[in-house]
C-alpha cells in the first residue's frame, strides 16, 4: 500500500474519533425572504427592558413577600411587554438571501 492510500483513511477515523458529522444536505438558491427589522427590535427590547427595570425597583420597594413579588413582575412585564409592542409593533424586511449550500457539520467532541 502507498502512503496515500493509508492516509486517506487514517484521516477518516481520526476526523470521525475528534468530530461528531452530522450529514445534512442543504441547497438552496438566491432568494428574497421576510425577516423582523432588527432596528424596530431593537427599540422594542430597549422599551421593554426600561420598564423592566422599573417595575422591579418598584415591586421590591413596595412588597416584602417574596409569592406575592413573582406574581406581580410577572403580570406587570407582560403588560409592559404588550405595551411595548403596541408602541413599535413588528415589522419585517425583505432581504435577498445568497446562494446556499451545506453538506456536513462537524461538531467537536472534545
Amino acid at each position: 500500500m502507498t502512503k496515500s492510500a493509508v492516509a486517506i483513511p487514517a484521516a477518516l477515523v481520526l476526523l470521525l474519533v475528534f468530530f461528531d458529522v452530522d450529514f445534512r444536505p442543504e441547497f438552496a438558491m438566491p432568494q428574497d425572504a421576510e425577516v423582523p427589522d432588527p432596528d424596530q427590535e431593537r427599540r422594542y427590547q430597549a422599551c421593554v427592558d426600561d420598564r423592566d427595570r422599573a417595575i422591579h425597583e418598584e415591586t421590591f420597594e413596595r412588597i416584602d413577600n417574596p409569592d406575592v413579588q413573582r406574581e406581580v413582575l410577572a403580570t406587570r412585564k407582560e403588560r409592559a411587554k404588550r405595551e411595548c409592542r403596541e408602541q413599535f409593533p413588528a415589522r419585517t424586511i425583505t432581504v435577498r438571501q445568497g446562494f446556499r449550500f451545506n453538506l456536513l457539520d462537524l461538531r467537536y467532541r472534545y
